[in-house]
């Protein structure tokens, strides 16, 4: 039996790990390096110890192996894909966590920046947008912003940059390249763009 600190102790192991926790069906080795943008160099090596460890299963072909999670290993079925599957569940978490703490409640609520990205950075910071209809509201809103940062830096351990936007100044030259950024990387948590 191997402990969790071979499995999860490179970041190379927890990328492959998600990327075959998510697929559907048996990948190859280019196509979770491909999925996963790690290098060949590292991917196959993660594979190669993941798979001595019991943790993937390995299907070797004429051509290809390919690769699987290995549903009777223990520490996959008992901690590894429960913790995965609690990291899927994690925009809604923030969804639910930023209805509930932030009053009036936006119109719309979106995410740019590492996380929406799912850039694996050190320093993980949530890059929050929240769209009002008028300057009141966001007023309003701002009064909430300390305490949304506290249950965000408790709950995740991730820091948290809020930008208030209004309906009315989406025109303006200064937030074009924050709705471009939006409509590029953006994590919509709730509500609708106009």
């Amino acid at each position: 039996m191997h402990g969790l600190n071979p499995i999860l102790g490179k970041a190379s192991h927890v990328k492959v790990l998600r990327v075959l926790h998510r697929a559907k069906e048996k990948l190859s080795g280019r196509e979770i390096q491909r999925r996963s943008g790690l290098s060949n160099r590292a991917t196959m090596l993660a594979l190669e110890e993941l798979a001595q460890r019991r943790v993937l299963r390995a299907e070797i072909t004429s051509v290809h192996y390919f690769y699987e999670p290995n549903p009777k290993n223990f520490l996959w079925t008992k901690s590894l894909r429960p913790a995965l599957d609690a990291e899927e569940l994690f925009w809604d978490d923030l969804r639910k966590l930023v209805r509930r703490s932030v009053k009036p409640v936006p119109e719309a609520a979106m995410v740019t920046g590492r996380l929406a990205r799912e850039d694996d950075a050190e320093e993980g910071v949530i890059d929050l947008h929240l769209l009002y209809e008028g300057g009141r509201q966001r007023l309003q809103a701002y009064r909430c912003l300390e305490r949304l940062r506290e249950k965000v830096d408790q709950r995740y351990a991730l820091d948290l940059s809020v930008t208030f936007m209004d309906m009315r100044n989406m025109d303006d030259p200064e937030f074009q390249v924050l709705w471009k950024r939006i409509a590029r990387e953006g994590v919509l948590l709730f509500g609708k763009l106009p």
